[in-house]
């Protein structure tokens, strides 16, 4: 007997069901196999990452190691431009700064802050090495030495450069003006050291036996 509509439509909706259940089924099947594995190892990379390539810095790997560069300005003070000075003069300058801008407030050394001065006097010659041997310092100086000897500390100063000062004439064969950079280390018997930069100005000359002194002090 010929199948009617009614019985050929009923067939068609059974096929439609059964092929339905049969995608939903391997669905399933998808969604416990390799792809849901994969995501549970990790996460997959965004869409258009670069993988990191070997020897970059990541957030957790060590700091790279500083430039030359930043190293040069951290040294910059200890290692001074070359001076356009004579050597001889250079020497000189370095020798009165010293002796000039050092102090020993220890028991058995200095006795006061004008020892320095005459021991400066020693690379001076002139008007100024004469006012050296016979300086007293004013009430500034001698209230700075009374705390030195409080704490029994130990002044060093240590040149770090010797120029020609900003707007001064080029040196002569036998005179011509210094620019000194040295640092000053305080350093108690007991307790934390203290340094500090300073600069002074000073006028030289060389003497006939060919030897340089300090004549003047400009700014002080």
């Amino acid at each position: 007997m010929p199948e009617t509509d009614d019985k050929r439509a009923r067939r068609g909706t059974i096929a439609l069901f059964a092929a339905a259940a049969a995608l939903a089924a391997l669905g399933l099947g998808l969604l416990f196999t390799g792809h849901g594995g994969a995501e549970r190892a990790g996460p997959r990379a965004a869409a258009g990452s670069v993988p990191q390539e070997a020897g970059t810095v990541s957030p957790s790997s060590p700091t790279p190691p500083r430039t030359g560069s930043a190293h040069t300005a951290e040294t910059a003070e200890a290692s001074p431009a070359p001076s356009s000075l004579p050597a001889p003069m250079q020497k000189a300058a370095r020798d009165f700064t010293i002796a000039w801008a050092s102090h020993d407030a220890r028991p058995g050394r200095d006795t006061s802050y004008d020892d320095a001065s005459r021991r400066a006097a020693a690379y001076a010659v002139g008007d100024l090495a004469a006012d050296l041997r016979t300086h007293k310092s004013g009430t500034a100086a001698a209230q700075q030495w009374l705390r030195w000897t409080a704490r029994s500390v130990q002044v060093t100063a240590s040149v770090i450069g010797v120029s020609l000062p900003d707007g001064a004439p080029a040196p002569t064969p036998d005179a011509g003006f210094a620019r000194v950079a040295y640092r000053v280390t305080e350093k108690p018997v007991s307790g934390p050291s203290s340094v500090s930069v300073q600069h002074v100005a000073l006028k030289l000359r060389r003497t006939d036996d060919g030897h340089w002194y300090v004549t003047g002090l400009p700014d002080a």
